[in-house]
């Protein structure tokens, strides 16, 4: 499992399914936004230790964008107060990527830079179309 570090900060990351949360721990990962559709396995469950938001999304369509930009926001606070996120879907590249870009907008940078940095941190990113001109057209978050 790949888990790759989008930011300078080394607090917003993006991988594909999670098969060991060793992976996760390793990054001191503390947030898991799951966009999949199956629940990951063996799902931390010591108190306090890991927040995992389940947010199932279609790679197709854009989903409800009321949730979607509150859990970006959600994701883009918690990296404010020192938390490290990890953003992931089957694959890695899409509904992971469209989220963590999210993240990025909400904390300042405009869609177009969003979509310029996760591609150059994972190659092939964003290769949905509607996901990519959405964020690509975004300059903040409603």
């Amino acid at each position: 499992m790949d888990v790759i570090c989008i930011d300078d900060k080394g607090c917003l990351f993006l991988s594909p399914r999670i098969d060991g949360w060793e992976h996760v721990d390793k990054h001191d990962i503390s947030v898991v936004i799951d966009l999949e559709g199956d629940l990951d396995a063996g799902v931390p469950t010591v108190p306090n230790r890991v927040l995992y938001i389940y947010y199932p999304i279609f790679d197709e369509d854009l989903p409800d964008l009321p949730k979607l930009h509150a859990v970006a926001c959600l994701g883009a606070s918690l990296i404010e107060a020192g938390h490290k996120v990890l953003s992931h879907c089957g694959m890695g590249f899409n509904r992971s990527a469209l989220v963590a870009g999210l993240i990025l907008v909400r904390m300042g940078l405009t869609g177009e830079e969003a979509f310029l940095l996760l591609r150059r941190k994972r190659p092939g990113a964003l290769f949905n179309d509607v996901f990519a001109e959405y964020l690509r057209g975004l300059h903040s978050l409603p």
